[in-house]
């Protein structure tokens, strides 16, 4: 049995799990894309409603001043305490404010910076109102707070530096007269973040590994048991019949054993086809071979009537039939101008006095001898017996050419055997006989050049005379 280069099995296998992995990436990103955007989306209004609530709270007037003077006033203060509290109840980062100056060198004010009741106790002296120090921020990180004061929505943007990898909101404060103090910003930990969107996606990845794997089992069980296995049975069982039938010439050999399928589906309807087919093919194939022997019969039984039709019965001689539609034969050869042949006319001397004298079975004797030392003679043209005693041969080809040799040797045949007195009445044959060949231009068909022979060989029946008479 052939072995395939890319089994059905295989095939589905090798298919479903591209199938199964082409999934996982697509949903893995899409999944990705969609939580982080979701993800975002919530966090950008979480952070939207930390910055307007905490801006609510600020006197911007009062702010500006400090700003201005460096001094922190009793509002200011009240303000600190209100963000840390902020910071205590929020689960954020940071949460600040603060006025950047320019990039080159990076100068950044910090006005204000939240922090929780711990990291007070840690850090008491953290950052208030002044300038950080340039070592805190890179020229890079400068960009987005800048960019955020000329503007007055709210601005989002991830924020790597010394304090973290943050998401931040940043809204610009303005005084009465319009004035920018600086950004209320609030941070979020980014990469904890991503962990969540990353733990999420992987989630997925492995819920969907985990449902295709069993999709993929159960699909190849029932793929299994209703397709691949039954189409293997069945291709075994074709291919065993087609290497038994390969030659077969006896139609009882051909058997073919069909599998056991019961799938109840198109596969067992395959099946039931090929046994059907194979039965039929049977059939088919003996009614051919039945069918061969009955042409050959009909075409033994035609050469036969043929052979009845067209010989002699006594000498096995062409007939006088045979000798009609060879004229029409010839006929068409003159009329198309490549005729070449010759007449040789025989007829036979005392047949009627052997048979009288000696019985019509020597008579038959006499006529076949006569005939078979005809065909010696002329062993390469048609010999015709055209009457009880007459015979007709047709020159052609090499005996056309060497007709005048040939008949030459007819009549010393004759006349030595009817002048051989050792043998019996009946052997000692005699015949007149009479040549005329084809003249183009004067024979307009095979008769002429018949009666020609024919009267040839009258002349010299006349101008012969046997010791025997009639």
């Amino acid at each position: 049995m052939s072995t395939f280069k890319k089994p059905l099995k295989r095939s589905i296998i090798i298919g479903c799990s591209e199938f199964i992995a082409m999934m996982c990436l697509i949903l893995s990103i899409h999944t990705y894309k969609t939580y982080t955007q979701s993800l975002y989306s919530s966090y950008n209004a979480r952070m939207t409603d930390i910055l307007e609530y905490v801006e609510r709270h600020i006197d911007k007037d009062d702010l500006a001043k400090c700003v201005e003077t460096l001094e922190e006033s009793e509002k200011f203060i009240e303000l600190g305490k209100f963000m840390d509290g902020i910071m205590e109840d929020f689960d954020i980062h940071y949460l600040y404010i603060v006025k950047p100056i320019s990039k080159d060198p990076p100068l950044m004010m910090n006005i204000f910076s939240a922090d929780t009741a711990l990291g007070r106790e840690t850090a008491p002296d953290g950052y208030y109102l002044g300038l950080i120090s340039d070592d805190d921020y890179e020229s890079s990180e400068m960009v987005p707070y800048l960019e955020a004061m000329e503007t007055d929505k709210i601005s989002f943007f991830k924020n790597f530096s010394v304090w973290g990898y943050d998401y931040t909101a940043s809204k610009l404060l303005k005084s009465s007269n319009g004035e920018p103090i600086g950004l209320l910003c609030v941070d979020i930990d980014v990469s904890e973040l991503e962990n969540n969107i990353r733990t999420y996606t992987i989630t997925n990845i492995v819920l969907i590994i985990i449902l295709g794997s069993f999709f993929i089992t159960l699909f190849l069980i029932w793929m299994t048991r209703n397709i691949t296995d039954p189409i293997t049975l069945l291709e075994k069982s074709v291919v065993s019949f087609a290497e038994r039938s390969h030659e077969q010439k006896d139609p009882e050999l051909l058997t073919y054993t069909p599998p056991v399928i019961h799938t109840q589906n198109e596969v067992e309807a395959l099946s039931n086809a090929v046994d059907m087919m194979s039965k039929d093919m049977k059939a088919y194939v003996k009614n051919i071979l039945d069918a061969e022997d009955q042409v050959k019969d009909m075409r033994n039984k035609v050469s036969h009537m043929d052979m009845v039709a067209y010989q002699d019965a006594l000498t096995h001689v062409k007939n006088k039939a045979w000798y009609d539609k060879t004229k029409e034969r010839v006929d068409g050869d003159i009329a198309a101008g490549r005729a070449r042949f010759g007449i040789v006319m025989v007829d036979l001397n005392h047949l009627k006095k052997v048979n009288d004298g000696y019985g019509h079975e020597h008579g038959n004797d006499y006529i076949f001898g006569s005939c078979h030392q005809i065909c010696i003679i002329y062993d390469h043209s048609p010999v015709f017996r055209v009457g009880g005693d007459e015979f007709v041969v047709l020159l052609e080809n090499r005996d056309y050419d060497n007709r005048d040799a040939l008949f030459e040797q007819l009549k010393a045949a004759f006349e030595l055997s009817s002048n051989n007195t050792d043998k019996e009445p009946w052997e000692r044959f005699s015949a007149a006989y009479g040549m005329a060949i084809y003249e183009a231009g004067n024979d307009k068909s095979m008769d002429d050049v018949f009666k020609r022979a024919d009267e040839r060989m009258y002349k010299n029946k006349q101008e012969t005379k046997s010791t025997r008479t009639d």
